[in-house]
């Protein structure tokens, strides 16, 4: 009557069919004699409740964030808004994508190692500490009981709230060592620093090319990798932090973004309104997107999402074979010019002159270097949820897609 898995405790049949039973998933066989669920690992108790807790994930973070920011009304800072309450709400599905992977995946960790990854980063770049974790598992575990009510029997809580604390224990960890080197890499620092507007330029139409320096004087050069991200902290009420990649190469004593205005955005309206001289407060650079490998490389760019590629262009030219910027027409995509002076074989194409791009045109686009190359590309999500799977059909073995926003909403 043992379901047993090597080198773990074994999962009795009775904890397995009583649990699913309790949270309406399957149909069960009473099995007498059976060991009590309390003698399961929290590994194997979330394992065996993750089918049926999978329907009402997404119940649980909608009762989740309303609650924690009514509750812990400090944690609002850490959220975008927009991508809370947007259509569809970005913040929250992927919350609830990582909570579904991670109980799927609770006895194979190995296997969330990127989203771990990414995760990290962003809580760094947000500032993110040890001491807002407990913040999350109280009102996440608070609203796990209430969605499923009785079917959470105190043994089966006691086992997800060991699984949220054991996550939030590889986060920390991870973070941890994430904030020490970014304060021991040339140029680095710890938190947010100061630093001044050097320069503001147009680059495209409604995008604004910000030039930071440091507002200590230090000409000391700044190192990351490139693809990564500075975030900015505005000190006006309801300006959430913001991430924005890094446009200029690593090695020099400045940072450098290109911000697109969005109709009735805070942040972006807050960024375009800098000046030369006025001083803002800047995470030191995240971001786990970057150039995996040295194998040729093809860009793909949709409208602002040119901005990672730019960095590319200026870190790895030698690596690129080819560029495919797309926008509405050549005015309203940043950084153009510097693509088509570079040398590398650069094409544009206007949804306003030749209409939306399909996933299948793209494809036959690039379809010379699906072979040889990795292809790296960052757009709109719904954009990047077609192409990325069309150019993996397609044959390519390293599709790497950069979404500006929760990107684990993609999963």
């Amino acid at each position: 009557s043992d379901l047993t898995r090597s080198n773990s405790h074994p999962v009795c049949a009775f904890c397995l069919s009583s649990t699913m039973l309790r949270l309406g998933a399957l149909p069960v066989k009473s099995v007498a004699g059976s060991r009590a669920f309390a003698g399961c690992p929290f590994a194997d108790i979330v394992k065996a409740t993750a089918p049926a807790v999978a329907p009402h994930a997404r119940a649980i973070v909608d009762d989740f964030y309303p609650r924690m920011f009514k509750n812990n009304p400090e944690t609002k800072v850490f959220f975008n808004p927009a991508n809370q309450f947007e259509d569809p709400p970005r913040q929250r599905m992927a919350l609830t994508n990582s909570v579904l992977a991670y109980a799927t995946n609770i006895d194979t960790l190995g296997n969330l190692a990127g989203a771990v990854e990414i995760i990290a980063h962003k809580h760094c770049a947000l500032r993110v500490e040890a001491v807002h974790y407990p913040i999350v598992h109280d009102n996440l575990m608070a609203s796990i009981g209430h969605i499923l009510g009785d079917a959470v029997t105190p043994e089966i809580g006691k086992g997800w709230s060991e699984a949220v604390m054991a996550l939030a224990n590889i986060l920390i960890e991870e973070e941890k060592k994430l904030y020490e080197a970014a304060a021991a890499r040339q140029g680095g620092w710890m938190g947010a620093k100061d630093f001044k507007v050097e320069s503001v330029r147009e680059v495209a139409t409604g995008c604004h090319e910000i030039t930071f320096v440091p507002a200590d004087g230090s000409t000391t050069p700044i190192e990351f990798t490139p693809g990564q991200f500075l975030t900015a902290h505005f000190k006006a009420e309801g300006a959430t932090p913001r991430h924005y990649t890094i446009t200029s190469a690593p090695g020099q004593a400045k940072l450098q973004c290109c911000v697109r205005k969005l109709d009735g955005g805070l942040v972006s309206g807050l960024m375009h309104g800098l000046k030369e001289g006025d001083t803002l407060a800047l995470s030191p650079p995240f971001g786990a997107y970057r150039m995996v490998t040295e194998k040729p490389a093809v860009l793909i760019g949709a409208g602002i999402g040119v901005t990672p590629m730019k960095v590319f262009l200026d870190s790895h030219k030698s690596n690129i074979r080819k560029a495919l910027l797309i926008g509405k027409d050549e005015t309203s995509v940043p950084f153009v010019e510097d693509f088509k002076k570079s040398g590398i074989d650069t094409s544009f194409h206007s949804s306003t002159k030749d209409g939306r791009l399909s996933a299948d045109d793209l494809v036959s686009r690039v379809q010379p270097f699906i072979a040889d190359c990795e292809f790296y590309l960052c757009g709109p999500g719904e954009w990047l949820e077609t192409v990325g799977p069309a150019l993996t059909k397609a044959g390519a073995s390293g599709v790497h897609l950069d979404l500006f926003g929760p990107q684990l909403s993609l999963a």
